[in-house]
């Protein structure tokens, strides 16, 4: 197991490293016809994000449900060996929980982030020939709460990934219920991933939307940002440059999901400094082993392991 990685003892994990990471996985016909069609491919694209049809099946959200409320109880599979910093605590109280690596210390959510069907829609509408992950997060958004506490502000995703090659980086946002209106679903400026000097809009815990508005650069006025409603098994699909962000939750259940951010065939770690002349670093950059050059490998297949690869001849 990677050095990162420590066992819990659970008598129903097994062992990571006696996986193949590196599997072809060949989708039934079924699972085939579920796939992004090249006009899906074309309208990512154009609009930089797209929700498929139910993919999952019920048990598979079940299961990662119940992988969800292991992890909040405290329970774990498998332990970083590095304190984050970032993941909610029982002692934030009933606000948005942002809890990130969670498959790699879960067996059912890591079964999910390896869904096969999930990642190969993902390399399809990336036009790819393979995604490894970058990392996941568990989103938990309470219910009837004040606005400020579980609204998620605008953002784009590759503002957090500057160390990041690749612009081609891809989101699968996996709800595990239903997602209605009322419950705060994830909103996009529709085509917002062609517009320029959005790469470091990082306001993600920042939930005064028309103050952030001011600061996006655009074409002109954004149209009415598009909620992604989506039935159970649907997910929805984003580009790293898509901004997108939430209202509250006022329903009277809570909104769950996994964010499976995954890296594209040629991304790579590229040293990056911010407008200080700092160097800007990812938390991957601790976990993930260091390549031949002593740089962060994206490539770590214990970190972010491959998720698809397309067969070939």
């Amino acid at each position: 197991m990677h050095s990162v990685l420590s066992a819990s003892g659970s008598p129903t994990a097994e062992p990571r490293d006696s996986r193949s990471k590196e599997a072809v996985i060949t989708l039934t016909e079924a699972q085939l016809a579920l796939l992004p069609t090249e006009k899906d491919v074309q309208f990512y694209e154009e609009h930089g994000w797209w929700t498929s049809p139910p993919i999952l099946a019920e048990e598979d959200i079940e299961e990662a449900s119940y992988g969800a409320s292991r992890y909040y109880c405290g329970e774990r599979d498998a332990n970083l060996l590095l304190e984050l910093g970032t993941d909610w605590k029982e002692t934030h109280g009933d606000v948005l929980r942002q809890n990130d690596y969670v498959s790699l210390q879960i067996e059912e959510l890591w079964r999910l982030v390896h869904d096969p069907l999930v990642a190969a829609s993902a390399a399809k509408l990336a036009r790819t020939p393979d995604v490894r992950l970058f990392h996941d997060q568990l989103i938990y958004k309470p219910p009837q709460v004040e606005p400020e506490q579980s609204s998620v502000g605008w953002h784009t995703d590759i503002a957090y990934w500057s160390t990041c090659s690749s612009r081609n980086l891809i989101t699968a946002w996996i709800p595990f219920q239903p997602v209605t209106n009322d419950m705060g679903p994830m909103m996009v400026m529709d085509g917002s991933h062609r517009w320029e000097g959005n790469d470091r809009l990082e306001f993600f815990h920042e939930p005064d939307h028309a103050r952030i508005e001011r600061l996006i650069e655009g074409p002109g006025p954004a149209a009415d940002p598009i909620p992604l409603v989506l039935d159970l098994g649907a997910v929805s699909f984003h580009h790293c440059r898509t901004i997108h962000g939430s209202g509250p939750n006022t329903s009277n259940r809570p909104r769950v999901a996994l964010a499976v951010h995954m890296q594209d065939h040629s991304n790579r770690y590229e040293p990056t400094t911010g407008a200080n002349g700092n160097k800007l670093s990812h938390l991957n950059d601790f976990l993930c082993r260091t390549d031949a050059s002593g740089n962060p490998d994206y490539f770590d297949p214990d970190v972010c392991p491959m998720l698809w690869r397309e067969e070939r001849p």
